[in-house]
């Protein structure tokens, strides 16, 4: 029986009270099976590898997570429809923070007060287990290449379709303007 694509179990839980201080490595290692249900979930062709190593360590009440991503992807070039594989080599680096009552902390008058330029939000987790696999699938799927090309090739012009500068109604006006 196939398993659905939810079902897929990287072992990637860290228990947050059970993290020493140098920190927990999780290294996550895939086999042919699970590759093909993630290579189903990122709608791509082939999946030939998929792993991770991320090191949990304690911060802030909470914990980050430091590591390394890694895999490679086969999906037809957009093109010619020929395969192209892609080598993906990404780092991870998420902080997550203990689930907080925001209706005590944001009541009726409370200011909040948003950084933006602080490089990301953390998240929030309730419990005391985390589940680094939807961290470390997210983050390879934001890599993939949406319109993979082989090296060289490209559309010949007839094909490439309307030009944007052209339907843009500024177009339309330039060309009222002209007569």
């Amino acid at each position: 029986m196939k398993q659905q694509n939810d079902d897929i179990d990287l072992d990637a839980r860290v228990r947050v009270d059970r993290i020493p201080a140098a920190g927990r490595v999780v290294d996550v290692t895939t086999d042919v099976e699970q590759r093909e249900i993630l290579a189903q979930r990122f709608r791509v062709d082939a999946l030939p590898a998929f792993g991770a190593k991320v090191t949990a360590t304690r911060f802030r009440g909470g914990i980050r997570a430091q590591g390394e991503v890694w895999g490679d992807v086969v999906q037809p070039c957009v093109v010619t429809g020929e395969p192209v594989h892609q080598a993906i080599r990404e780092t991870v680096d998420r902080v997550y923070l203990p689930n907080r009552d925001e209706t005590v902390e944001h009541g009726a008058g409370a200011e909040v007060f948003v950084n933006l330029e602080d490089d990301d939000f953390p998240d929030y987790f309730d419990g005391e287990e985390i589940d680094l696999a939807d961290l470390i699938t997210e983050v390879f799927a934001l890599v993939i290449d949406l319109y993979p090309r082989l090296p060289g090739v490209s559309l010949p012009a007839e094909k490439a379709g309307d030009d944007p500068a052209e339907l843009s109604p500024f177009a339309a006006l330039k060309a009222l303007k002209k007569e």
